[in-house]
């Protein structure tokens, strides 16, 4: 069973394969909501477990939470911003590299500070427990698309549109 750490890397990889694969792609054949739906979906879930687990496991847990929270406030408004521009235009490819400024140095930030010393808390079964929780998370979100699908554009917009808290109430995980 893989750890936290080891988990969240995996999503972020996916992102940023995501990411570099919309920025690489002709204007026309940009399909911007593989991207969408991993970030999306990695936010929700990092609030859930990751977040939860820093301000537990850590002294300056409280800070990060703050920080990491702010993060996804940031991330979540650029993407919503983001996907008013057709994939074709310009001004998608300036919004999403505007998502970048904020995401790069939180991913960075995230595994050169945050998994390490959380590690450094964790037992291995502590870890792995938690990368299970993660992934569990993660399965909920994904399954009505299928392990490669992303829900329509409609849903996308929706939670898009939708501000933290409430997703925390819709997905009945108030106060986590």
């Amino acid at each position: 069973m893989p750890k936290i750490s080891e988990v969240i890397k995996g999503d972020q990889t996916r992102i940023i394969d995501a990411y570099h694969g919309l920025i690489a792609a002709e204007p026309e054949d940009r399909a911007p909501d593989v991207f969408i739906w991993a970030l999306t979906r990695y936010l929700i879930i990092e609030n859930l477990a990751l977040l939860p687990a820093l301000e537990h496991h850590l002294s300056s847990g409280g800070e990060r939470q703050k920080r990491l929270s702010d993060d996804y406030d940031s991330i979540h408004t650029k993407l919503r911003h983001m996907v008013l521009f057709d994939p074709s235009e310009e001004s998608f490819v300036s919004a999403l590299r505007a998502i970048w400024v904020d995401l790069e140095p939180h991913f960075k930030e995230e595994n050169r500070r945050d998994l390490g010393e959380l590690e450094s808390k964790l037992g291995p079964d502590e870890s792995e427990a938690l990368g299970k929780k993660y992934e569990t998370l993660r399965d909920i979100l994904q399954k009505p698309y299928g392990k490669e699908g992303v829900p329509d554009p409609e849903t996308l917009k929706d939670v898009l549109s939708t501000s933290k808290q409430e997703l925390m109430e819709r997905m009945g995980m108030a106060g986590v």
